[in-house]
């Protein structure tokens, strides 16, 4: 964690996750379990360990500050996206989210121990979280447009713009601007803006999440609804 305020940043994003999926589990154990929840209350525990493991790269050997916490990063949006997919009643293609993985895993291992380059290893991050945002504004924005209400909407945003910043991260790292950012304010906040951006992000994606469930809920206890 190259930049001081990217790690509090990032701090704040681990503590945002955690309650998130408090909060989703909260809903999904103490009024109504719908598929899908457990599962996303289970990918927000996934990404809070591996943001506490890249915090604490440098304590921890690096099959687990580097190469744990990408896993865990990428696994962890690889989860909420299945929860979401569950929970709308649709496939999850758990073959696809484990070849990503699997790649995630070999470039990653490839970067750190047989050619050492922090700059290509975050462009490989980026790259692989990607179809991860990119799943999850899809199956938002199609259910909204089929029967979902506006909170999918809510969802799709967040992950569009969780999306343009890995991105926006992963190219800043090619051209060295993670180790020497430019004075220039819009190169650091491409290269740091991620973190930033990450703790809203996540509140407004779990609020549109919940209150898809609300309205599920909602809908089903309506007087003479036939279940």
């Amino acid at each position: 964690m190259q930049h001081p305020q990217a790690y509090a940043w990032a701090m704040v994003l681990m503590v945002a996750m955690v309650l998130c999926s408090l909060a989703v589990l909260v809903f999904a154990l103490g009024m109504r379990r719908y598929p899908g929840m457990l599962t996303w209350a289970a990918g927000g525990g996934v990404l809070s360990t591996g943001i506490f493991l890249m915090l604490t790269q440098g304590s921890w050997p690096w099959v687990a500050s580097i190469l744990g916490a990408n896993l865990c990063l990428v696994g962890g949006g690889v989860l909420t996206s299945a929860g979401l997919r569950q929970f709308l009643g649709r496939r999850v293609p758990w073959r696809v989210f484990a070849v990503l993985l699997a790649s995630l895993a070999c470039l990653a291992s490839w970067f750190t121990w047989v050619r050492f380059s922090v700059p290509v290893r975050v462009l490989v991050f980026s790259l692989h979280m990607l179809p991860v945002y990119a799943d999850l504004v899809r199956v938002a924005w199609r259910a909204f447009r089929t029967d979902s209400p506006w909170p999918a909407l809510l969802i799709a945003g967040s992950n569009v713009m969780s999306a343009v910043f890995a991105v926006a991260r992963g190219v800043v790292a090619m051209s060295g601007g993670l180790d020497a950012v430019p004075s220039v304010f819009i190169w650091e906040f491409a290269a740091y803006g991620a973190f930033v951006v990450g703790p809203p992000a996540v509140v407004v994606h779990t609020v549109g999440f919940l209150l898809l469930a609300g309205y599920r809920s909602t809908r089903e206890m309506r007087p003479g609804r036939a279940d």
